[in-house]
């Protein structure tokens, strides 16, 4: 463990956390009656959350990130020199990343990782991968369940903009690594799915609060593309804290409760449901999604290699782009950073598309998991 990286995080602790409660209203809790060291799974709601979580430890930890934190130049430079962030690429295995983790545990460092892998889309913590519970026995350390509430509302990942309103984050729970070399597998799965499940509607309808800003509706279209009115693809805008279907004219309004009004949805997570069930059906009908003016590279060794740009297009038996065909079969994973990149690797390439700001790229993540989801059941039947 690195001297300086101890340093650098109890300087920056307590400043931090002043600038979190300044600019959000962040509360949050100390963690207490630790174990002598362990890995922390907390859920993910903002791009704010390594440090919403790490503000609550005095002790450092060593936060996972996402790869393509790697290709920032200058400002990765300065997380690898004062944290030394682990690096886990979205979309791809990530045995490589759990024997990182292992390794740390067992030198006596801190972890802390996001357990979702991605941040919730609709305000519902999204799966978490088994063999989350496989890394947290080959640890064998303590385990800090920590969770974020409120964070969906200020900082919906369809939006670019902040919202003021309640948030807070705490733990859930402690165990020691006595504790857990007592549980099988499955039990420590349930334990993780359960401290870190969040419904932020279901939290949001039995205790109403405000999240003001400017615009809130803008960014919807990027979590929706089909509209509820009239099943048109690709005519949904949003503006101010309206969305709209330029083909059939349909609108309605995006409250500062985060409710829907104006339409036979009420909230973000009713909306995003019934799309995907769309798109399970399209996916079943062998529909083709596509987007113009798409830029796919390679990514080797945190280096970007462009093969191509044109018109991007998934069905449930390819991806093409330009010169890339490739069989969804042979897929391992598709992912998403940000709200235009998806990352997907097959065998050992791994591949990055960039899709243009003004596009919908959730779309292609949620029809990839409708396919994957078909063929699994195809294999049970």
């Amino acid at each position: 463990m690195k001297k300086r990286h101890k340093i650098v995080w109890n300087i920056l602790r307590a400043p931090v956390g002043l600038f979190l409660r300044l600019k959000f209203g962040y509360k949050y809790e100390i963690a207490k009656d630790l174990p002598e060291n362990y890995i922390v799974l907390s859920n993910h709601v903002t791009d704010w959350d390594p440090v919403f979580v790490g503000v609550s430890f005095k002790r450092n930890m060593y936060l996972v990130g996402s790869e393509h934190i790697s290709r920032w130049k200058f400002a990765y430079k300065l997380l690898k020199w004062g944290f030394e962030p682990i690096l886990r690429p979205k979309g791809a295995l990530a045995s490589g990343t759990v024997m990182d983790i292992i390794r740390h545990c067992r030198k006596g460092k801190n972890v802390c990782l996001f357990a979702e892998g991605a941040r919730s889309w609709d305000g519902i913590t999204n799966p978490i991968a088994p063999a989350t519970s496989k890394l947290i026995q080959s640890a064998k350390c303590g385990l800090v369940t920590y969770k974020i509430t409120g964070g969906y509302f200020v900082s919906p990942m369809w939006s670019q903009s902040l919202r003021k309103g309640k948030i807070s984050g705490k733990v859930q729970n402690v165990y020691t690594a006595e504790e857990l070399s007592r549980l099988s597998t499955d039990e420590i799965y349930n334990i993780i799915t359960s401290d870190l499940y969040e419904d932020a509607y279901a939290r949001q309808i039995e205790s109403p609060q405000k999240y003001k800003g400017r615009n809130i509706a803008e960014g919807l279209d990027k979590l929706l593309f089909i509209c509820p009115e009239c099943g048109s693809y690709e005519t949904i805008s949003a503006k101010g804290n309206t969305v709209s279907c330029s083909k059939c004219k349909m609108a309605f309004s995006y409250t500062e409760y985060g409710m829907l009004e104006n339409t036979k949805f009420n909230t973000v997570k009713e909306l995003s449901d019934w799309q995907k069930t769309e798109i399970c059906n399209d996916a079943l009908n062998g529909k083709e999604y596509f987007t113009e003016n798409v830029s796919v590279s390679t990514v080797r060794n945190h280096i970007e290699t462009q093969l191509t740009t044109g018109r991007f297009s998934m069905t449930k038996d390819s991806i093409k782009c330009g010169s890339v065909n490739i069989s969804m079969a042979d897929i391992s994973d598709l992912a998403m950073h940000g709200q235009n990149a998806l990352v997907f690797s097959v065998g050992k390439e791994y591949y990055e598309a960039i899709t243009p700001k003004e596009t919908n790229a959730l779309k292609f993540m949620l029809y990839y998991q409708a396919v994957k989801n078909i063929k699994a059941t195809e294999a049970v039947v």
